[in-house]
């Protein structure tokens, strides 16, 4: 949140697209326009909202429109392959598209993702030390190969693959994004929205037909993926511009690098195929479907054991071989990077005054009773990244806690509501209020994510404290505890358990609401089935 004070913030965040989308901040730019992390308040979910960029030009106003309307045309056309390939778990999910009644800009909802940018992933490696795997590398081409094939039958030609447009999310799946500058293929029924002559493309990955601003076809994104491939592997792109000699001249004129000479633990098939791939006639390489199948097998091979781990993303790593050696799911959950954790080394600006603590506070508690957890739940945690003293830090984490169990992420919940008590076991006594509080409610939450010998612990240790006589709550949620524990053990066909959590329930029910309490008549009966099981 930086030096921005609560109230501040709310009104940068004001912005109400469609009767539903909250902006919340820019998070890039497209080919067609800007992109913005946004909450779509009707259905409480983060999503990224694209705009069509508006620019302001010289040319005369016939022209201006002219170019305006070719930009919406290729912003719809956008809109619209993207939505066609979205039974492609490569390509982010298209939620909805109109047009802003305030501006007039056309605009695409779309699946907000996290994860690592491509080319973040290659600047961020050390080549000359700890290169990326090959198996990481022939993963990753393997997805976006999966994409290109899927993309190519459809009749479209990306003509922008490059890093920049690649992102690793959470279970290792690679999408591909920024359809913006796809060239659509056929019967000629499509528009042709490039000018003649026209250049479209990133100088280091471009193809030779593109440099040439010949026809572009399906080759071309292969060329391109080659570029990336070459890329993964060394740490630079096949062909490096200089002085005297642009990219363009390289894709044209100069023979392709031999990768081993750079990496030599290439294999010698993955060597031949981006010689195949690099070749300068586009009817000379190979076609998307076979670039997966010769890289399918080192893909295969999966992650190294001593390979550097990837950083992580709710709870899972971005391994790239996992979606091709475990396709249907069932990633290794890792503890959750504490890239944040609530305290000062990690603060972003200042630390949070007691003041704007009561005012984040307020808000969060009104995102949440008109069920907006998710913006709760951010505003929550970019507090919590600025830090503060720890009570305030404690405070924070707990009404954290309490929008993720409302809003029925309770695995998130369960995790703070235990680092609450944690921080503040020792530090009071078996009667603290909050101590007790995050007990009963991190065994509700592992209770509801079906963990029903630690809901089972955690209900235990919070009934072995008992409630004052004149808190009716407390004693509520005591007897609550007590019969959760007796269904728990009943689920569980632990019956001896079971009737000894009924007999307590009776007591406490006796004690603290009286022997005509008529619940006792149904614990009576239920004791009684329970011996016939036992006996």
């Amino acid at each position: 949140m930086g030096d921005v004070t609560p109230g501040q913030d709310e009104a940068k965040q004001a912005r109400m697209l469609a009767g539903r989308y909250r902006f919340k901040e820019p998070i890039g730019s497209g080919g067609m326009g800007d992109v913005w992390q946004a909450y779509d308040e009707r259905l409480d979910r983060r999503v990224a909202v694209k705009l069509m960029r508006v620019e302001q030009s010289t040319v005369p106003r016939v022209g201006q429109e002219e170019a305006l309307e070719t930009r919406r045309q290729r912003f719809l056309r956008e809109v619209r392959t993207t939505a066609d390939l979205h039974d492609h778990p490569g390509v982010p999910a298209v939620y909805d598209a109109g047009v802003d009644e305030a501006t007039g800009q056309l605009y695409v909802v779309m699946q907000l993702l996290v994860g690592r940018e491509i080319s973040t992933l290659i600047s961020d490696t050390d080549y000359d030390y700890e290169p990326l795997p090959v198996a990481w590398a022939a993963a990753i081409g393997t997805q976006i190969a999966s994409v290109l094939d899927e993309v190519h039958s459809r009749g479209v030609v990306h003509r922008d693959i490059k890093p920049a447009n690649l992102m690793l999310t959470p279970g290792g799946v690679v999408k591909v994004l920024d359809f913006g500058v796809a060239a659509l293929l056929g019967t000629g029924t499509n528009p042709h929205l490039t000018q003649e002559g026209m250049t479209v493309g990133t100088p280091a990955y471009i193809s030779p037909e593109q440099c040439l601003a010949n026809t572009v076809g399906p080759a071309a994104d292969v060329y391109a993926l080659a570029c990336v491939l070459y890329e993964l592997l060394t740490g630079r792109t096949p062909f490096v511009a200089s002085d005297d000699r642009s990219h363009l001249w390289h894709h044209v004129t100069t023979d392709p690098p031999s990768v081993r000479a750079l990496r030599p633990d290439t294999p010698k098939a993955i060597e031949q195929l981006l010689l195949a791939m690099l070749m300068k006639e586009g009817e000379r390489r190979p076609t998307a479907a076979v670039v997966y199948e010769v890289l399918l097998p080192y893909a295969r091979e999966g992650t190294p054991t001593d390979s550097p781990p990837l950083l992580a993303f709710d709870g899972r790593d971005l391994d790239p071989c996992r979606p091709i050696i475990r396709p249907f799911g069932g990633w290794t959950r890792h503890p959750r990077a504490e890239t944040c954790d609530p305290a000062p080394a990690c603060a972003e600006g200042r630390p949070l005054t007691n003041d704007e603590f009561d005012e984040v506070v307020d808000r969060a508690a009104k995102l949440a009773g008109r069920g907006q957890f998710a913006q709760a739940a951010d505003l929550l945690g970019e507090s919590l990244a600025r830090g503060g003293n720890d009570t305030l830090v404690e405070d924070l984490t707990l009404s954290l806690a309490h929008v993720h169990y409302l809003g029925g992420t309770f695995r998130e919940a369960a995790a703070l509501f235990e680092r609450v008590w944690a921080a503040r076991d020792g530090r009071y006594d078996a009667a603290d209020l909050t101590i007790q509080e995050c007990r009963y409610y991190a065994a509700q939450c592992r209770m509801e994510i079906g963990e029903s010998t630690a809901a089972i612990s955690a209900f235990g240790s919070y009934v072995r404290w008992k409630p004052d006589m004149h808190d009716q709550r407390a004693i509520d949620l005591h007897l609550d505890a007590l019969r959760r524990i007796m269904r728990l053990e009943a689920g569980a066909e632990r019956f001896h358990q079971a009737q000894e959590a009924a007999v307590a329930l009776r007591d406490a029910l006796s004690r603290y609401r009286g022997p005509e309490d008529p619940e006792l008549v149904e614990i009576d009966g239920f004791l009684a089935r329970l011996r016939r099981l036992t006996d």
